[in-house]
């Protein structure tokens, strides 16, 4: 029996539902380089767009750059056999979220050489994205180095300079000058004077001078002696 116009328009309808209705959906990943560093684990997140149970898909995870299988999840099932060799027993995709349309895997221990474009796909609706993800040197942030650990010194204070030097230079001309008293008060026999009347009178001296009780000499008058 031929078929009718209505029919073959239905067929038609049909096979580009087949085909274009899996074309709808899309998968949103970050456009932004995921940053690392050395050690660090690593999730990357893939959003279907509008949300659909991923669950009984098959979901590929590829290095595109390489050409290396990252993770796959088949029959609602991750495969290990597809993988290669440097991923394997360090990727985990997380079942929870395939309900929701979401594919979050995570990558442990990143390595300098695990940079590059991920690409996730979901073969069943022809939809995938790709995100870069870049790994750097870890800092050593505990790591002692002389030229880290520094002791801090301030700065000169030019003021403090000025007023140590002046002290000090006034505690030797001060010395100096008291030397030269003294010399003097010897040559003019002052003080053995002085010395001699303690020695007679005990506190007063023959020219007019008086110690104190504590011993202070005080000179109240002295002669002029050649």
């Amino acid at each position: 029996m031929p078929e009718t116009p209505a029919q073959c328009c239905e067929g038609h309808l049909a096979f580009m539902r087949l085909f274009v209705s899996p074309a709808q959906h899309h998968v949103k990943c970050p456009t932004e380089t995921i940053q690392a560093e050395e050690g660090d684990d690593v999730t990357l997140r893939f959003d279907l767009d509008p949300r659909v149970n991923l669950e009984d898909y098959t979901l590929d995870v590829r290095r595109t750059d390489l050409d290396e299988v990252v993770h796959v999840y088949r029959h609602g099932k991750d495969h290990t056999d597809p993988q290669t060799e440097r991923y394997r027993d360090r990727t985990t995709l997380i079942h929870e979220d395939l309900s929701r349309g979401i594919v979050t895997l995570q990558i442990s221990s990143v390595q300098l050489k695990d940079s590059g474009p991920y690409q996730c796909f979901v073969p069943g609706l022809r939809a995938g994205c790709t995100t870069v993800l870049n790994v750097v040197k870890k800092v050593q942030h505990n790591k002692t180095r002389t030229d880290d650990v520094m002791t801090t010194t301030s700065p000169p204070n030019p003021d403090a300079q000025t007023v140590n030097v002046g002290a000090v230079v006034g505690g030797v001309l001060g010395a100096v000058v008291l030397i030269i008293i003294i010399i003097v008060l010897v040559k003019r026999g002052i003080i053995r004077g002085v010395w001699r009347s303690c020695e007679e009178e005990g506190t007063g001296t023959r020219d007019g001078s008086k110690l104190t009780s504590n011993g202070v000499l005080i000179i109240q008058a002295a002669e002029n002696r050649s």
